[in-house]
């Protein structure tokens, strides 16, 4: 009995820590939030711990999460997908804005290795304002994925972040979120009822805010194996 004791034990937490160790690493794309008509945009994206802020090498990253597909969408909210090359610890894309107006970068990729029988989805956002303000392009509307998407007032505002969390291509209310703040600390903040999250500004520097989402019962399988429920995180960096 102390034996099977010990074993359920030692079962639990490696789980725990496998479970852990994806649930401490998202996806994050970094950019410049102000680009300029006709002139090319770089966009680098990360696997990252954001507690510590330290990036994985490429050759590290979990599972086949290195096989994201990095989209643009223009502010009339026609998408395109952009090549990513690899580097070391990243991967570099461009853009060449042809229209002024409010750009989003999207990346929306469930591993194929489940862990402890649990998906693990990541998306990740980022915006770029080119020339005169412009209204948001429209939600993509993807199954199920987990979308965090920054109200285009709260670009230029440096005392007050304003995002909105989606889910299905819906606003979905009540979604938790961690932001880093450039400290080192975090806080927990969430959504409101109507899919609104706030965040006061107190600190100067980079944060990232990550929102997730867990669904203990629901099944299915990625492109090599089958699954019993899903985590999804959504993120965004912005600097003050």
């Amino acid at each position: 009995m102390i034996q099977y004791i010990k074993y359920s034990f030692l079962v639990f937490l490696f789980s725990s820590l496998s479970i852990s160790f994806c649930f401490a690493h998202a996806l994050y794309i970094d950019t410049q939030v102000q680009g300029k008509l006709a002139s090319k945009h770089e966009v680098k994206v990360y696997y990252s711990e954001f507690a510590d802020r330290t990036v994985e090498k490429v050759s590290d990253w979990y599972s086949d999460v290195a096989k994201f597909e990095l989209w643009l969408v223009d502010p009339a909210g026609n998408k395109t997908k952009l090549s990513t090359t690899a580097q070391e610890d990243h991967f570099v894309a461009e853009f060449l804005p042809e229209k002024e107006g409010f750009y989003r970068l999207e990346i929306n990729h469930t591993a194929e290795d489940p862990g402890d029988q649990t998906a693990y989805q990541f998306n990740a956002f980022a915006h770029v304002q080119v020339g005169r303000l412009s209204a948001v392009p429209p939600i993509t509307t993807h199954n199920n994925v987990l979308s965090l998407i920054e109200d285009g007032s709260s670009l230029k505002n440096n005392k007050t972040k304003t995002f909105k969390t989606y889910l299905n291509g819906q606003l979905k209310g009540k979604i938790s979120a961690t932001v880093f703040l450039p400290s080192g600390d975090k806080k927990e903040v969430e959504s409101n009822a109507d899919g609104v999250l706030k965040i006061d500004i107190g600190e100067q520097g980079v944060y990232f805010l990550e929102a997730t989402i867990y669904h203990k019962d629901e099944a299915g399988k990625t492109k090599k194996a089958a699954y019993q429920s899903v985590w999804r995180c959504a993120t965004q960096k912005f600097e003050i």
